[in-house]
């Protein structure tokens, strides 16, 4: 059973083996400023889904933090917070916290003369999103169809509950699609005076493809940010 995420961060250690679809084969190059408009939205797929479905994946694996506390009751108080997957219910079930990787939708900024005031990402959950400023260099590099690496941290407070999200993403534009071929991703949350952090999750691409992710330019929902 493939592990997965439905909040905002969370990531899979385990994917499980399927075939690989033809869709998911390495991208052709293609002019990466082909009919860019504003906000870009990228829909991030999983290439070993059985069908073009977001990334799942699992913080706090078998219900453990990085010191290798049981954390199964913080958890499961935290994600009934937020609400069970619908996206992906058989993870409701997981000991670990699910987080979904939707998509990603790149705003440009303008000045009131309409000039350039610079550039935001949001990195879209299941239910909520991520939304920061982008570093200038790295969104010319993106926009120039160059590999370029954004870093989007989240932070939600319930009052006795808390956490903070980072997700680090290496990404290139080429054309009408994305290759993301690196994800680190980190989780910290507080229930009352005890703090719970889980082990840093860091995915490359496997051997069987150079990429990661891939994602397809296409239109997002809107959703509230944290």
């Amino acid at each position: 059973m493939n592990r997965a995420i439905y909040a905002l961060f969370g990531l899979p250690f385990w994917l499980a083996f399927c075939p690989t679809p033809a869709w998911a084969s390495e991208p052709s190059p293609a002019d990466p400023k082909s009919a860019i408009s504003f906000p870009l939205d990228i829909a991030i797929l999983d290439p070993a889904a059985h069908e073009k479905l977001p990334p799942c994946l699992i913080m706090f694996p078998e219900g453990v933090d990085e010191d290798g506390r049981d954390v199964r009751g913080p958890l499961g108080r935290l994600e009934a917070l937020r609400g069970a997957s619908k996206m992906f219910p058989e993870v409701n079930k997981d000991p670990g916290l699910p987080v979904v990787l939707r998509g990603l939708r790149l705003h440009r900024n303008q000045k009131a003369d309409g000039s350039l005031a610079g550039y935001e990402i949001e990195l879209q959950g299941e239910f909520n999103a991520i939304r920061v400023p982008v570093e200038p260099a790295e969104a010319k590099k993106f926009l120039a169809g160059e590999p370029a690496s954004f870093a989007l941290q989240g932070e939600k407070n319930y009052g006795v509950y808390s956490y903070v999200s980072t997700t680090t993403i290496e990404l290139q534009l080429t054309g009408d699609e994305v290759v993301i071929r690196k994800l680190e991703g980190e989780f910290t949350f507080r229930e009352g005076f005890s703090t719970f952090k889980s082990k840093s999750l860091k995915l490359g691409p496997p051997a069987s493809r150079k990429y990661l992710y891939r994602g397809e330019r296409t239109e997002l929902p809107n959703l509230p940010s944290i």
